[in-house]
């Protein structure tokens, strides 16, 4: 069966490695390189690193839709497998494969459809996610549902472990689908309507810590996005780790700053940020954090 592997970041990785081991993948479709590195070189995204690595040919395309048709037919697909590609694809590519175009989606369809659904999953406090195979669909996420596996959030998990286990598990779905749905085994199934949320895409902004807000969601929102920042006498202090302390006081205002952690009070408690890092500085744990860097008064 002839596989074209549509992806760009690291959380497509897994899925091409175990598409070619098991199929041999003919090409490698990538968004167009962006990064540079602080001599101006250019970084290749992590599928297509790996798919020079693997030898498989690389194609990057703009706007897929206008200049990828006439080079995807010319490959002649079996299937054509998404997973974090990046672009939206038109009628005529779906036309393609003569089993169309399964997508390998970081939640549980319908819910969390969109750019960031792992991120989201986490800020929003759910307890479960997983991936989902579907049909790529002219909508967004929208197409029919072909298989899916779900994941508990630990309480513990930050979203590169959530990510970790989440890029993993598509991969392993994804091998386990594909030969049951070309043979007709697995019957897609639509997606309810009446269940479906979209996720917007994650900004700057949204790493801004609101100290009005309750201290789970606090933590929350670093768990999901990684990071999080207040401003100190007006120089924006990253926070990695947080912890729900029980501290009460005015929204902002800095309960106590020792080897355990700078506490801070907000909504409803306090939060107790356990990594830390200062402008220009290096990210440090709370012990060596405090060594640096006295704080007190209020924060924004």
């Amino acid at each position: 069966m002839k596989v074209v592997f549509l992806g760009t970041p690291d959380f497509a990785v897994p899925s091409l490695d175990a598409l070619h081991e098991k199929y041999g993948v003919s090409a490698v479709i990538c968004q167009p390189d962006k990064a540079k590195n602080r001599k101006g070189e250019i970084i290749f995204g992590a599928v297509k690193q790996r798919a020079i690595d693997l030898g498989i040919p690389v194609y990057q395309f703009n706007k897929i839709r206008e200049e990828g048709v006439q080079i995807l037919k010319e490959l002649a697909p079996d299937i054509m497998i998404t997973c974090a590609y990046g672009q939206i694809l038109s009628q005529e590519i779906l036309d393609i494969p003569k089993y169309g175009i399964l997508n390998v989606h970081g939640s549980l369809l319908p819910k969390y459809r969109g750019s960031a659904p792992i991120q989201w999953s986490i800020i929003d406090g759910e307890e479960k996610t997983g991936v989902t195979i579907m049909k790529t669909a002219i909508g967004m996420d929208t197409g029919d549902m072909v298989s899916a596996c779900e994941v508990k959030i630990e309480d513990d998990m930050y979203l590169e472990d959530l990510y970790n286990v989440l890029k993993t598990k598509g991969a392993q779905l994804l091998i386990d689908t594909i030969d049951e749905y070309v043979s007709g085994k697995i019957v897609p199934v639509p997606q309810n309507e009446d269940e479906a949320s979209k996720c917007r895409m994650i900004t700057k902004e949204d790493a801004k810590i609101d100290f009005c807000a309750c201290a789970k969601d606090i933590r929350n929102k670093i768990r999901g996005l990684g990071y999080g920042y207040f401003l100190y006498n007006n120089e924006p202090v990253k926070v990695y780790k947080a912890e729900i302390g029980s501290g009460k006081g005015v929204s902002g205002k800095i309960l106590s700053h020792s080897k355990e952690g700078v506490e801070i009070a907000c909504k409803d408690a306090s939060v107790l940020f356990t990594e830390l890092q200062m402008p220009g500085k290096k990210r440090m744990g709370a012990k060596d954090f405090i060594n640096g860097v006295k704080m007190s008064g209020e924060v924004l």
